[in-house]
C-alpha cells in the first residue's frame, strides 16, 4: 500500500521513492522506471508488467497529468485481457490503495510518474 505521495516523492512502507517507478502485482518495486519518450506511455514502457498479465494497469500521469498515453495503447492491453486506468498521480495513488484492499484477488500493476 502507498503511505503518501507529494511531488517527486511517494512513500510505500518504510521506503521513500524520488524517482518514477512500477508497482507490479505481486507488489514488488521496480524504481527509477524511464520511458522510451519521456512524457508519453506507449506499449514498450510497460515490458516488465506484461508477463505478469495483470487485469489492470493504473497510470498515475503526473502531479499536472502531463504524460500521455500513446494512441492504441488502451485498445492493445484491452486485446490482451488488460484494463487501463489513466490518471493524474494523486488520483492514481488513490484507486490503486482502493483497487488492492476492496478486490485482493485482481492482479494490479502501477507505473507512477512523481513529477510533473
Amino acid at each position: 500500500m502507498i503511505s503518501s505521495f507529494s511531488f517527486g516523492q511517494m512513500v510505500i512502507g518504510a521506503d521513500k521513492y524520488t524517482a518514477d517507478l512500477i508497482i507490479l502485482p505481486d507488489l514488488t518495486i521496480l524504481p527509477n522506471w524511464r520511458r522510451k519518450e519521456g512524457h508519453v506511455l506507449e506499449m514498450a514502457d510497460l515490458k516488465s508488467v506484461l508477463p505478469f498479465k495483470p487485469d489492470l494497469i493504473i497510470a498515475g500521469t503526473g502531479v499536472n497529468d502531463r504524460m500521455k498515453i500513446a494512441p492504441g495503447l488502451a485498445k492493445e492491453l484491452s486485446s490482451m485481457g488488460i484494463e487501463l486506468k489513466a490518471l493524474a498521480t494523486g488520483s492514481a495513488v488513490e484507486m490503486f490503495n482502493t483497487t488492492i484492499v476492496q478486490t485482493p484477488d485482481k492482479q494490479v500493476s502501477a507505473c507512477f510518474h512523481l513529477t510533473c
